[in-house]
C-alpha cells in the first residue's frame, strides 16, 4: 500500500467516523463494553441490597381504618383492619376528633398475638367533646 492510499484511507477514516483500522461506525470499544457491564453490575448488587435490607428490617404491620359508627353515650366505636406478621402483638393510636380537628378522645388499641394475619378488629373511642370523626395515627409492633 502506498504512502498516498494511507493517507487516502485515513482521510475517509476521519470523514466518515470509522477507525484507522477499519472498524464500523459505532462499533464499541472494549473500554465501553466494560463500562456496561460494570454499571449493569452495579445496578443488580443495588437491587439486591435493597431486598435483603427490606426482608431484614423486622416484622411488618399495615393498619386502616375501615369505618365508624355514630357517637353513642361518649363513646364513638370505629373498625380498624389490621395486616401483620402471624403471632406478632399490635398496638395501634386511635383519636377521636370534632369539627375543629381538634381531639376530643384517644384510645391504644391492643392486638395480642395470634394466628391470623388479616383481621378487623372493633374499638371504642372514649370521648370527653362532641367527636366526630375517628384517626388511626398509626399500628406498630407491640413492645414486649
Amino acid at each position: 500500500m502506498s504512502d498516498h492510499e494511507t493517507a487516502e484511507s485515513d482521510l475517509l477514516a476521519q470523514r466518515y467516523g470509522r477507525s484507522a483500522g477499519g472498524g464500523a461506525p459505532g462499533a464499541r470499544s472494549g473500554r465501553g463494553v466494560l463500562v456496561a457491564v460494570v454499571a449493569g453490575v452495579v445496578l443488580v448488587a443495588a437491587v439486591v441490597a435493597l431486598l435483603i435490607v427490606r426482608s431484614a428490617s423486622g416484622p411488618t404491620v399495615d393498619a386502616e381504618l375501615l369505618s365508624w359508627d355514630e357517637p353513642r353515650d361518649g363513646v364513638l366505636t370505629a373498625r380498624v383492619e389490621i395486616r401483620r406478621d402471624a403471632g406478632l402483638a399490635v398496638t395501634c393510636d386511635l383519636v377521636a376528633v370534632d369539627l375543629r380537628r381538634i381531639i376530643v378522645g384517644q384510645v391504644d388499641l391492643e392486638v395480642p398475638a395470634g394466628p391470623d394475619e388479616h383481621l378487623v378488629v372493633p374499638a371504642d373511642i372514649p370521648l370527653e367533646g362532641d367527636g366526630i370523626v375517628p384517626e388511626l395515627r398509626g399500628c406498630h409492633p407491640a413492645s414486649e
